[in-house]
């Protein structure tokens, strides 16, 4: 794992925080609510998102809307993060169902800037990592509207589209997922040795992994 990294200047972009997840394979806990330093994962995305440079951020949520929301309220409360909540009504249908509700929220705010997709329950990401994406985006070829990152062959996330890519999307009837892998001339793989973006919480020994790697723990949320 790398050190820590300053956040580099990029251009401002919306961000979609996916927050809606089961957690079933960590015995059915909102991952989001997981707890560092007396900080939640939902938190710390946050503050990073908004230093790296997001302008606003739609959250989805989903199971445990009901902690996940009031979680969202005190932090908008403690820092008037520009903040929307979205909650997806049906997220047994996954979370593709998440990702094209956000993108319709975002896409109703007429913006131009550039969409990044992220996960709640990535706990490496920092601001800095946020920041290297979004830098990769500026410096894409032209005809390449959809960036994410790939480690060791591993694709990562976020992902970051275009406000262009982000309508046609929409319009398609397709998952994002299923878009982009239907056009692969639009991706450009930001290729890069920075694990923080293919390690997320799946199931407790991911916990232990974040203790080994970073001396750091991660607490579940209370039930």
């Amino acid at each position: 794992m790398r050190g820590p990294l300053t956040a580099e200047v990029t251009q401002p972009f919306m961000a979609l925080l996916l927050a809606a997840g089961e957690g079933s394979r960590l015995g059915r806990v909102p991952k989001c609510l997981l707890r560092v330093s007396d900080q939640t994962l939902l938190e710390r995305q946050i503050t990073a998102l908004l230093t790296a440079g997001a302008s606003n951020i739609v959250v989805v949520t989903g199971y445990f809307f009901s902690p996940v929301e009031a979680e969202l309220t005190r932090i908008m409360d403690n820092c008037g993060a520009p903040l929307q909540i979205v909650r997806n009504p049906q997220p047994e249908q996954g979370q593709q169902s998440s990702v094209l509700l956000g993108l319709a929220a975002l896409a109703e705010q007429h913006s131009q800037l550039p969409v990044l997709i992220a996960l709640a329950d990535q706990p490496l990401i920092e601001a800095a990592d946020y920041s290297s994406c979004v830098h990769a985006f500026d410096k894409r070829p032209p005809e390449r509207t959809i960036v994410y990152p790939v480690v060791n062959q591993q694709r990562g996330n976020p992902v970051i589209l275009t406000h262009l890519v982000m309508r046609h999307v929409l319009a398609s009837g397709m998952t994002c997922r299923d878009y982009i892998r239907s056009h692969p001339d639009k991706v450009h793989h930001f290729v890069t040795a920075n694990d923080h973006f293919v390690f997320d919480i799946d199931a407790a020994s991911d916990l232990d992994r974040f203790h080994a790697l970073t001396g750091m723990t991660l607490s579940l949320p209370c039930p």
